[in-house]
């Protein structure tokens, strides 16, 4: 989790009072009367680091507060073996960022957006965060490497209804499938940079997981995606 809390301090607390605690119980003693957080980011690391009786206490102390539970690979089954947290506010951390810009965002621009209540369906979440998986505004002209054709084709017919152009030379956009992630894909992304080297690259992924994500950005990857997310 350390560059999920290094990225919020720049991106999100720098301007504003910062509280960390080791600790759910008890939070409510680092604020002032009548002092409450707009956005409250809870790290788990495992399953049931936290009980149930923790989580109530934090939802009961903020109610207003935008709530976001960032899991780590070992909570992955959570959301189906145990109901601690609501799946409204509960993200894996690979989609932490994303989801933590949009509540700031909400908090500083009420209006911009609809704000997810901590009842909303898992197929509301799901739609809620659709937006911010791939980061492309404008149509792009986007070249696919991927051994998989069946998905390859899907991805084109994606970018293609979004506006996007497919293409294999001068593309502004590379968007590689590093599954199955080896010797094999670690040569092709190498081969695919020095052919292409100024475009962004966006990876995809089955499982994306802070190992994986540091070999490709170390590797020129602007951003990981996970294709469970892919629109």
């Amino acid at each position: 989790m350390r560059s999920l809390v290094v990225w919020m301090k720049e991106h999100v607390a720098s301007a504003k009072r910062w509280v960390t605690s080791r600790e759910v119980t008890g939070i409510e003693s680092l604020f002032a009367n009548e002092e409450f957080p707009d956005l409250i980011v809870i790290l788990q690391s495992w399953p049931s680091e936290y009980s149930v009786n923790e989580s109530n206490e934090l939802l009961a102390f903020a109610p207003l507060a935008r709530v976001v539970v960032c899991y780590g690979a070992w909570c992955e089954s959570d959301g189906r073996n145990f109901g601690i947290w609501p799946p409204s506010i509960r993200v894996p951390v690979w989609a932490a960022r994303a989801r933590i810009e949009r509540e700031w965002q909400l908090i500083n621009e009420p209006i911009s957006q609809h704000a997810l209540p901590w009842s909303a369906s898992r197929e509301e979440v799901f739609a809620g965060d659709q937006p911010t998986i791939i980061p492309l505004l404008l149509p792009q002209k986007i070249l696919i490497d991927s051994p998989d054709q069946a998905f390859r084709q899907y991805i084109v017919e994606r970018l293609n209804e979004a506006g996007h152009t497919v293409c294999n030379d001068e593309p502004s956009v590379l968007m590689f499938d590093a599954d199955p992630w080896g010797s094999s894909r670690i040569a092709a992304l190498k081969s695919l940079r020095l052919r292409h080297p100024n475009p962004i690259v966006f990876a995809l992924a089955n499982l994306v997981q802070p190992p994986l994500i540091e070999q490709l950005l170390g590797y020129g990857v602007e951003k990981v995606l996970a294709k469970i997310a892919m629109p």
